[in-house]
């Protein structure tokens, strides 16, 4: 494991860059810092060959495919996806990367689904960004590619690619990549709120400022979704997989819709997932709502437990968030 340190890394920042390649995951065997929790407690990870949040790669049986969610934001790793499903007695490989929307997800799933050999596939849809996730990521050729070539591939796991790959990661990072481990450390302390607004800057995704949400109401997304979802579906058909989908949950300023606009939006995205669970019925596949679980079991005075919220803003699950989502999904395979 290298000395240095380097900051988490999220796809859909070089979407509208002309590189050779398009790196679907960050530094490789690599100490990178995620996020800063709600205590201001720095989340690190050690990333595998591929550059994900997994450890010890062994016996694994159930991939999980996802954003933000999938990557571990931002609990202790003994707390993320991963490790809730090992405590169920999953065998689990993590491909999240903050900022994924579909179709970033389905091109790290093709890309490198043959490094390993697994049984099940969890796809974490978050219906609140996925689809304007999709609405950017469909603009990238290299993306495109993945979706319309049956056997497109970048061939990140190629000497020369991974070579390249870290090329394309030290410009957007503008050579922090180089700093020892010592040297980001004594800066680290120094200002750490800094680096914190510093990892939020390159990380948090920006949402829609139209109160008109154009992209929820644009057809050919809706169609360029549930392609998406066939070639998972088709993908893993094929290769004798079992596929399940889970959908994250609304946060909890939608879930309880006060404003016009939060009614809005969130009858737009619940449309959204009626079309997608519609769907996936037709296909016969099994699903898990987040949201419906939530509703049915928590209120606005508990939902705490489930979501933090940090300044006054709603992030991401709690241990215990987390830990009720993977009992429910895991129950599917069941």
């Amino acid at each position: 494991m290298s000395k240095k340190i380097y900051l988490n890394f999220g796809s859909y920042k070089l979407l509208d860059k002309k590189n050779d390649i398009l790196p679907l995951s960050g530094y490789e065997n690599s100490k990178i810092l995620l996020c800063l929790d709600e205590n201001n407690k720095p989340i690190y990870f050690n990333s595998d060959a591929n550059g994900f949040n997994n450890s010890k790669i062994e016996n694994i049986d159930t991939l999980l495919i996802g954003d933000s969610y999938v990557q571990g934001m931002c609990v202790d790793n003994n707390f993320n996806l991963n490790q809730q499903f090992k405590k169920l007695g999953l065998s689990t490989l993590s491909f999240g990367v903050g900022g994924n929307g579909p179709l970033l997800e389905y091109a790290t799933f093709k890309e490198y689904k043959f490094d390993y050999k697994v049984k099940n596939i969890f796809l974490f849809i978050t219906p609140e960004n996925d689809f304007y996730d999709l609405s950017k990521e469909k603009n990238n050729q290299i993306l495109i590619k993945y979706l319309n070539d049956e056997n497109y591939k970048q061939n990140l796991s190629t000497k020369n690619n991974r070579d390249k790959k870290v090329e394309v990661l030290n410009e957007y990072f503008g050579n922090k990549a180089k700093r020892l481990w010592n040297d980001f450390f004594s800066v680290y302390h120094l200002n750490l709120k800094q680096v914190g607004n510093l990892i939020e800057l390159f990380f948090k995704k920006k949402q829609s400022t139209s109160s008109e949400y154009l992209y929820l109401q644009n057809k050919k997304i809706d169609k360029l979704f549930i392609k998406i979802l066939n070639q998972f579906i088709n993908e893993t058909d094929k290769n004798n997989l079992n596929f399940y989908v889970v959908f994250n949950s609304l946060t909890p300023d939608i879930l309880y819709a006060k404003t016009l606009e939060q009614k809005k939006f969130k009858k737009l995205v619940n449309d959204k997932i009626s079309m997608i669970k519609s769907h996936l019925k037709k296909q016969n596949i099994s699903f898990f709502d987040y949201s419906d679980y939530l509703i049915k079991n928590y209120d606005e005075k508990n939902i705490l437990n489930i979501f933090k919220n940090i300044n006054n803003k709603w992030d991401h699950y709690t241990n215990k968030g987390y830990a009720i989502l993977t009992k429910e999904a895991v129950a599917l395979i069941k």
